[in-house]
Parts: C-alpha cells; structure tokens; sequence
C-alpha cells in the first residue's frame, strides 16, 4: 500500500484526496492533514464544465441534488462588460458541432454582418436548455460549501486530521516527512501540496518561478458577498471593466458573490476601495463592508511534480480568476498525475511528462486571459500600461485576425482548453476582425468560393440548431421544476 499526505483541506486538497482514492482504492492510504481555523473564502467561485467531470466520475452525484444541497447555479458562459467602453460580448461553452472543416462558420457570418454570438450560447440571459438537449455548461459555487460537500463524500474513506505544519524536512528533491504540531513526524511515500498560495511543500524543492506580473499585473482581490433577492437567475458569470482591472459577479443562492481586481502597481488600496464600493452602490444598491484584500503573485513552477511531492491547484501557481480556470486547472493536475503515474513507480519519464503537460496548460491559459486584455484601451495609466506591453503571442494573433482570418487546425494545434470558437467569440468581442481582409484573404485562395459557401451552409446549421433549443428559466432548474439529465 502506497500512503499519501495531503497537505490542506481546500478545494483543492479534498478534489485531490478524492480523486487519488477513487482511482486507487485499498492500494492506497490518504491522510489529509488540515487547519480547521482556516476557511474557505466562500465568496463565490465561477468554473469550468471540468466540474462537472469530477461530480460525475468520482463523486458519482447527482447534479440536480447537488444543486438543491449546495445553493450552486449553473454557468453557461461569462458576459464581458465594458472591455471596451460601452459594448458588451458572451463567451459561451460550445457544444453544438458539426463534422469539422478547414475553417470555421463563424467566417461566413462575420464576414456578412450575421455574427450572433458562439456555436451555442450567443448572449447573457437567465435560461438554459431544457433537459432533453445535451448541453455543456459549468457552475457557479461557493468554495466553503462546496468543499463541506466533497468533505462529507469522502470523510469515511480517508484519513482527515485537523493539525498544523511546522517544520518540512527535505533533500531538495524529495520531502523527507513532515512535523505536525500534534501529530509529531509523519512520512509518506508521496506529499501533495494542497497548501494554496504558501505552498508549503514546493518551496523546500527546487522548482523555477515563472513570474507573470509584467504582462498580467493584477495581483490584488477585494471579495464580498452581496445578499440579493432575484427576480431572475443569471446563467453566466458577470466581468466588468474598470479602468484599473476588473469586477466580478457570481449569482449563488439567495446572493450574488462579487470581487474587485486590481493591480497594486496601478492602484491604491483605498482607492480600490472606493471605486469598489461607488460600484456595489450604484449597481446593486449595497455598500462596501469588508477590510479583506487578497494578495497574489501571478506566475507559476516549471516543475509542480518535483521528486515524490506534487503541488496542485494556487500552490502550483496562478494566472488569474478571468476564465474561471482555478479548479479546471486542480482536477487536469490531478487527473495528469493518475495517467502518468498508472503504476505508483514514480518514475523520472512520467513527472517529465505531466511537467510538460502542465507547461502547456498554463501556457494556453496565459494566452487566452492576455487577449482578453487586447482591448487598445489608454483611458488610464493601468490600460496604457496593458496596451503598451501585449505579449509576442498577442501581437501575432491580432495580426492574424486583422488581415486574415483564423483556419480550425492552425487554433487547436498544441492547444487543449479551448476550442476556436472560443477564441473568435473573444476575438470578434474586441473589434479584431475585419471584413474586407477576409474577404481578401478568400479571394487569395484557389478555393476560396468553395470555402464560403461551406461555411455558409455549416452557419445555416448552427443557427437552425439555435432556433431549435428549448430553453427554460434557470429558476425552474434550481428550484427542481426543471430537471438537468
């Protein structure tokens, strides 16, 4: 039998111990050490479908009892306003599909003036697909609550041990054991740091920084919970421009929770204070009551899987909340660290493997919350700064997007996370586009006419199979008048 130590009992220490035991069963013990005085957040977190994954395949639940039981809405997209002042545009998850082509439908619609939105979602409402439609959606959840949840899933089938860290012993390569407060010296044969932004464990082995900072600068949060009665359920995470980073909106329960983002290298907390609390004031009539700022450093390891020890979820890194990519990013480590590691050998090709995964992982999500910020915005010194200091890859895609037109096979090469129609909803949101290069650069290809007119009857398609969704009220789902299948 093979003994992990988990250390933290976050989203992403119990999403870690579940996933280890449900994979591995008697073959291995899970102790997971935690800190009862720490807490969750619970502010209100938005997510990937990739929750829905882990709900399914390893907590084999129900997702309509779980919505009844946590409070959780579900998510079928985020609504960017004011990225550029006075617009607003969906990026919604694609499910509808057709056999693939070289090139998207989106290229027919855009280049007419007919874009309305992705392949499914086209703009934020308060309904979702009836049940009998397959559909891809995430949801919205409250970290405390949902990590209550998992725990109690779980409780019987590992070992939970509320005790304190204080000393980690280490070769550099490995972690030796660690000494609790209670518990005395413990080993084990592998250590996953579940520990967030101190990570505990990675910082005793030798692991390189990649800091982030200089192009994604936003390294301060301000959260709170906003009680709200409402009228309608929101299915779509709210990002809101300011003009020193960006405020969220989340609808949970009977609240909405909400944050506001800012660089400290921009602004200052009492500034960001007061703006917060002018924009809670004038957009859902409450005040700001909290003193709590959350600081981080953007960046990431090159190595999270270093020796016996792999560091999981804020201890392995973090870009930024924009596309909701914390908890997608904890259950691909841990579902990389399953595939690579079948045997329990822990063998050197297999950490370089998931390392290298997780490289490209973070490198895709980089990228596509740094495009978000392509908005040529200098309306403040934050702005000047995000327009003057785009990233190689930026440069490169807006050019592209200007003075072509985007192939499906060119996007998706070496990418995983998402597909290209997300990067046209995004694309097409800030003004990227331009109808007269397209059409140029249809008229250079031998088959451009052919090009076209497929695209025109794949948009034909996706918009039939628009019309054709049955949507009901996200209420009547939450309240189980409606039934997700």
């Amino acid at each position: 039998m093979k003994k992990f130590i988990v250390l933290g009992s976050g989203t992403a220490g119990l999403i870690a111990a579940t996933m280890i035991k449900k994979r591995w069963g008697d073959k291995v013990s899970v102790s997971l050490y935690y800190d009862s005085k720490k807490k969750n957040i619970g502010v209100g977190e938005s997510t990937t479908p990739t929750i829905t994954y882990f709900l399914n395949a390893f907590l084999k639940v129900n997702l309509n009892d779980f919505l009844k039981e946590t409070g959780s809405t579900i998510k079928l997209g985020i609504n960017f306003k004011n990225w550029i002042p006075n617009t607003e545009y969906f990026h919604g998850f694609r499910e509808i599909d057709f056999s693939h082509t070289h090139y998207p439908e989106s290229l027919y619609s855009i280049l007419m003036g007919t874009y309305d939105g992705g392949m499914n979602y086209s703009k934020a409402s308060s309904t979702i697909p009836s049940h009998h439609l397959r559909f891809l959606h995430a949801l919205h959840i409250d970290t405390q609550i949902f990590s209550d949840y998992v725990y109690e899933k779980i409780k019987d089938e590992i070992h939970i041990i509320d005790d304190v860290a204080e000393k980690v012993n280490s070769d550099g390569e490995n972690i030796n054991s660690i000494i609790f407060k209670n518990s005395g010296e413990v080993t084990a044969d592998f250590y996953i740091d579940a520990s967030g932004f101190n990570g505990v464990l990675i910082k005793e082995l030798n692991s390189e920084w990649n800091d982030i900072s200089s192009f994604l600068p936003i390294d301060s949060a301000i959260p709170q919970q906003i009680p709200f009665d409402f009228k309608e359920v929101p299915s779509h995470t709210l990002s809101e421009a300011t003009d020193n980073g960006w405020i969220w909106q989340i609808p949970i329960g009977k609240r909405y929770g909400t944050g506001y983002l800012y660089s400290s290298r921009f602004t200052s907390d009492e500034e960001a204070r007061e703006k917060y609390d002018r924009w809670l004031s004038e957009n859902l009539g409450a005040k700001l009551e909290t003193d709590k700022i959350i600081r981080y450093n953007p960046g990431y390891f090159t190595n999270h899987w270093i020796g016996n020890c792999l560091a999981v979820g804020l201890s392995s890194g973090f870009v930024e909340p924009l596309e909701a990519t914390g908890i997608h990013i904890i259950i691909q480590q841990i579902k990389d660290f399953i595939e690579y590691n079948p045997t329990l050998k822990n063998l050197k090709y297999n950490r370089e493997e998931c390392n290298r995964r997780n490289l490209v992982l973070y490198k895709e999500i980089i990228e596509f919350v740094c495009l978000h910020y392509n908005t040529n915005r200098t309306d403040s010194e934050f702005w000047k700064y995000m327009t003057n200091n785009k990233t190689e890859w930026v440069k490169a895609f807006d050019q592209k997007c200007r003075e072509e037109f985007l192939e499906e096979t060119s996007i998706e090469k070496g990418k995983e996370f998402w597909h290209i129609d997300s990067y046209i909803q995004v694309a097409q949101g800030l003004k990227m586009f331009n109808p007269k290069s397209i059409q140029e650069f249809l008229d250079s290809l031998p088959n451009g006419e052919e090009i076209l007119e497929n695209c025109r009857l794949r948009h034909k398609e996706v918009s039939m199979a628009k019309k054709k969704n049955l949507n009901v009220p996200h209420r009547s789902v939450l309240n189980g008048s409606s039934i997700i299948s």
